[in-house]
């Protein structure tokens, strides 16, 4: 799924580009291979385990899987290949029935079954270590959504000049580009369309013109466990978020932009596309 982050910078830089990985690299999705431990958390995954583990399941022919109770979510993490390798020893084309009755030991299910292969060390439990503040895995100024922040919305190129993908491409030109003292065309051209003052967007917020998916505080102003809200519904607005925008406890996502906005009127924003 693909959202729509208004970045809040300063109205002078020296590179985007760093300004952009700077302010956005705390809220890249990852785990031990992106962060050092200290910034991880644990996402516990034992408990949805455990209910896959005795939930009752109906295996198809055409190797579907329909869940016949509760909560489809832990289904998510069972491996129908190696299930249905399984039943096909089993010379079974069909089965319907609690997982538990293929394999009654809950360890050797999640090790033959998903993705999990061993308990973490450190808590006993299955699980990952992941960023707790983790919200994209990919994003580029403007994109899909180019132009919007400013109000005049262009199609986005095959591949923008600014982003968090590498591109050996992209970085040769940007040396040419720099050893001629400038930038391309399509770059400068995207950069324009892709930044607006904030005070533009608390008018047009007070006109109700629309609304991005998320608003990413400049970075130093506060924690970054507080600097990132959005509007997407099973993400957690942080109580310290409402906090430092002065907001009340139960402030939603367009009242959070408000105060934002009026925090943060003598500055600007970047309109960056992002997957998650």
């Amino acid at each position: 799924m693909y959202g729509l982050a208004y970045v809040l910078l300063p109205r002078t830089f020296t590179s985007l580009q760093a300004e952009l990985d700077r302010t956005l690299a705390p809220f890249k999705r990852g785990g031990e291979e992106e962060f050092p431990r200290e910034k991880l958390a644990f996402d516990d995954a034992t408990g949805p385990l455990t209910r896959l583990h005795g939930a009752t399941v109906a295996f198809n022919r055409d190797g579907s899987l329909s869940l016949r109770d509760g909560d489809p979510t832990p289904s998510y993490d069972l491996r129908l290949s190696s299930l249905a390798e399984h039943l096909a020893a089993c010379r079974l084309d069909t089965f319907e029935g609690k997982l538990a009755e293929i394999e009654p030991d809950f360890d050797r299910f999640v090790r033959s079954f998903t993705d999990y292969q061993h308990r973490d060390p450190q808590t006993g439990r299955y699980g990952r270590w992941l960023n707790p503040i983790g919200y994209w895995d990919w994003w580029e100024l403007g994109g899909r959504f180019s132009g919007v922040i400013t109000g005049e919305r262009r199609p986005a190129g095959a591949e923008q000049g600014i982003s968090s993908g590498p591109s050996a491409g992209r970085a040769v030109l940007g040396k040419v580009v720099e050893a001629l003292g400038g930038r391309t065309r399509d770059e400068e051209a995207t950069i324009e369309a892709n930044i607006e003052l904030v005070e533009t967007l608390k008018l047009a917020d007070e006109r109700q013109t629309g609304l991005p998916t998320a608003i990413v505080l400049p970075l130093g102003c506060y924690a970054d466990v507080d600097r990132w809200f959005d509007r997407i519904g099973w993400h957690e607005i942080r109580p310290g978020t409402r906090a430092v925008l002065g907001a009340p406890a139960d402030a939603g996502f367009q009242q959070l932009a408000h105060a934002a906005y009026e925090r943060f009127s003598d500055i600007a924003a970047a309109g960056v596309a992002y997957h998650f």
